[in-house]
């Protein structure tokens, strides 16, 4: 028995992406409450000028927006109201929504791993190829999807062949970025410091956003070709994922502690520093 073809069962698919638009709205709403407290604390006292504060914002609010303005968007795209420019404007909005945000969260974790690593030259070189080619391929997915023709509604359109190829590399990106923790911190165990707080929150994270990836790339599979759902549903999902876990690893760097064992929370706060203090403890013991 064949999966169901959401092209045959136009208004069952309607009917699963407002669901899913309205599901992954709320599960992105809590996540944002839930963290707001701390990002009062951590995030909004950062100056102006730094990056990871800006990071954080648009990782954290322009997916909230995004969501919320889909809700209006959809309704006017399955009542027929939308025409062609609207459609395509918003499906191109949405995918490079999703591409930008999967950036940021590799950013945030490549540059762990680059002051892991202790800022060496073929880490540079490496990940910059490696999210380059991502780009690239991030690039190409939306001229593509600048050709495809809409649907009868703007709701459904098909997986386009180079999201496989971009699949793949955001495989290779994040298996890079895991494989160079994980044997950092087999070195570090093996010198003799197993208990680091620094470390250990560090290899956590990257390896709950791995995980969280394979997830991503699992579910757009199941959905797509066992379930039968539009690849719509992915969009919303896969936004609000990236929300909550580069919101959070931004805000995990935030606490860590100083060299004095205090929370930095002053208007300069460098988050570099606070990993290089951490690991320069670690060398001279």
């Amino acid at each position: 028995m064949g999966s169901p073809d959401p092209f045959t069962d136009y208004a069952g698919a309607v009917r699963d992406v407002y669901y899913h638009s309205v599901a992954a709205l709320s599960v992105m709403s809590w996540d944002c409450l839930s963290t707001f407290e701390d990002e009062v604390h951590y995030i909004w006292p950062m100056r102006v000028g730094y990056t990871f504060k800006w990071l954080y914002l648009f990782l954290r609010y322009m997916p909230l927006f995004a969501q919320i303005s889909t809700q209006y968007i959809l309704s006017r795209m399955v009542s027929g109201a939308a025409n062609n420019d609207l459609c395509t404007s918003w499906h191109m909005s949405m995918i490079g929504l999703v591409l930008l945000t999967s950036v940021g969260v590799e950013f945030v974790l490549a540059f762990r791993v680059y002051v892991l690593c202790r800022r060496q030259l073929w880490v540079t070189f490496l990940l910059g190829c490696l999210i380059s080619a991502e780009g690239s391929c991030a690039l190409l997915t939306l001229w593509k999807r600048y050709l495809l023709d809409r649907d009868e509604a703007c709701i459904l359109f098909p997986v386009l062949p180079i999201s496989k190829i971009h699949g793949a590399f955001t495989l290779a990106t994040e298996s890079a970025l895991i494989i160079m923790t994980l044997l950092k911190r087999y070195a570090i165990v093996r010198a003799g410091f197993s208990k680091v707080p620094i470390v250990t929150m560090l290899t956590r994270d990257g390896t709950l956003a791995y995980l969280l990836m394979l997830a991503l790339l699992g579910c757009s599979f199941g959905i797509v070709k066992l379930v039968g759902w539009p690849p719509l549903v992915m969009f919303f999902w896969t936004a609000a994922m990236h929300s909550a876990c580069g919101s959070r690893l931004i805000l995990n760097m935030a606490q860590l502690p100083s060299s004095k064992g205090t929370v930095h929370n002053d208007r300069d706060m460098l988050l570099t520093s606070q990993i290089d203090v951490s690991l320069e403890s670690l060398s001279t013991r």
